[in-house]
């Protein structure tokens, strides 16, 4: 089942920017969610760099297309994910600069992948997300998620797949990666399964597709939220279905500016998709290569010139 998060108070949320940069509070002060990111892609490149024992080279700071930025990953830092030791670093960093930044609840997710690109059991993954989600809980909710790449072939991933749903330890399922591969109704099974089991619903679209695969998504998957999901402001139809039917977008925002899907903070769609009524959360997606905190991502949006009125719509505090 899907969290329901809350908005921030407009008076808090004032407080808090009219703080920035004094020393006193600032955003770090209020209780915040963030409900797109990856746990792995969550740390600072120095968790990776440390797991590795090398210095890596910056992240640019925009992409020129999406196959450049899988480039980055693979040359960079998928060496570090190859042992149990640097993926609970890697995952413990994460968690830790999410938590000094204020966030109180987190829907980080985990790559099915991860088992067969270790050679270890299901299980021994498992472990470490509860483990780490344990240590934690006294400073942060994480609610931890089965991230599934549309880019694998299903068959590969289902058992592993089963295991992660029936441990308990997960809260949620997200189908990521580029979304113009594969087949929808080859996963469909997956969401069957995850909504048997109460889990919540999410997948990747219409961040570099158009509006359609956002329509697709919803009907083929019956998700709960969509993560990216800007394209909506293309079909007004859409928005309204979307708005009716209570279906979250978690957008974010410095991901969007690096990938060249929207030129700058300014025109980000974001404002439209508030304008419609659409429900809409703000989430990290990989802190390691854009470095942009959610306190960052509310800034950019006030200093684009979001009023606090808006930003107060918008999805940001953790589940009651």
């Amino acid at each position: 089942m899907q969290a329901k998060l809350t908005t921030l108070p407009e008076p808090a949320l004032a407080k808090a920017l009219a703080e920035e940069g004094t020393g006193q509070g600032g955003l770090r002060s209020l209780r915040k969610a963030d409900v797109h990111c990856h746990a792995l892609l969550n740390a600072p490149l120095a968790a990776y760099e440390r797991v590795l024992g090398h210095a890596l080279p910056p992240p640019p700071a925009r992409f020129s297309d999406f196959e450049r930025f899988g480039d980055y990953l693979s040359a960079n830092l998928f060496p570090a994910t190859r042992t149990l030791r640097g993926l609970r670093s890697l995952v413990r960093a994460g968690l830790e600069r999410m938590a000094d930044e204020g966030v109180a609840y987190a829907e980080a997710s985990m790559d099915l992948l991860l088992p067969l690109h270790i050679h270890v059991p299901p299980e021994s993954v498992i472990e470490i997300v509860a483990e780490e989600r344990d240590r934690i809980a006294p400073r942060l909710r994480w609610a931890p998620e089965i991230g599934i790449n549309r880019c694998v072939e299903p068959e590969r991933l289902w058992q592993s797949y089963v295991k992660h749903v029936e441990s308990g330890v997960f809260a949620s399922i997200d189908l990521y990666d580029d979304e113009r591969a594969g087949d929808l109704r080859e996963v469909a099974r997956f969401y069957r399964l995850a909504r048997e089991r109460g889990l919540a619903l999410k997948a990747h679209a219409g961040e570099i597709c158009g509006p359609e695969r956002i329509r697709e998504t919803v009907e083929v998957l019956d998700v709960d939220a969509i993560q990216h999901g800007i394209a909506a402001v293309r079909d007004p139809h859409l928005l309204e279905a979307l708005a009716k039917r209570g279906t979250q977008l978690n957008v974010a925002l410095s991901s969007n500016v690096a990938l060249g899907l929207v030129a700058d903070y300014g025109c980000h769609p974001i404002r439209d998709l508030l304008a419609a009524g659409v429900n809409v959360a703000l989430g990290t997606d990989d802190f390691t290569l854009f470095g942009a905190s959610l306190c960052d991502e509310i800034l950019h949006l006030y200093r684009a010139g979001m009023p606090v009125a808006e930003l107060a719509r918008l999805r940001l505090g953790a589940p009651a």
